[in-house]
């Protein structure tokens, strides 16, 4: 499984497997699409966000939101959506389970092959969700943070 640098700006964030941080986009997008959340190029910004839980962006994933906005406003529309996305999670109890992580809709096989074991505990999401927030709150500090998450294939 790739491992991929999570950022905001060049200098601080977290390595995570690709797949994982995938999984997270793919909760992000679930929300994000909501027509509640006015984002500025909202369009390019899910079409960005599919693309790379398609797996297209293998080998070189990244977060990428600067790129279709850097205003305030956006900011706090994602920080909102970060939020609901941590409160959608904690609803589904300690795991997602593998039935809904297999009707996950991405064209990736791997990411498909990868997840179709064992339930994914909602708890390492949600520390991935926290580290978003920390980062676009400015606050997030570590250059080179390990997100090793506490799920392995088996």
């Amino acid at each position: 499984m790739g491992t991929t640098f999570i950022s905001i700006n060049k200098n601080k964030g977290f390595y995570i497997a690709e797949t994982f941080m995938q999984l997270v986009f793919h909760y992000i997008y679930v929300e994000a699409q909501k027509p509640e959340y006015l984002i500025t190029n909202k369009a390019q910004f899910l079409d960005d966000m599919k693309f790379k839980i398609d797996g297209y962006a293998a080998s070189y994933l990244t977060l990428g939101w600067n790129q279709f906005s850097d205003n305030e406003s956006d900011t706090q529309v994602m920080l909102e959506v970060l939020q609901n996305v941590k409160v959608d999670l904690q609803a589904k109890g300690f795991y997602i389970s593998v039935n809904e992580l297999m009707f996950i809709p991405t064209e990736d096989d791997y990411f498909k092959s990868m997840l179709d074991k064992k339930p994914f505990p909602t708890a390492e999401l949600i520390r991935v969700i926290d580290a978003l927030i920390l980062m676009l709150q400015g606050i997030w500090d570590s250059p080179n943070y390990d997100m090793d998450l506490n799920w392995r294939y088996s």
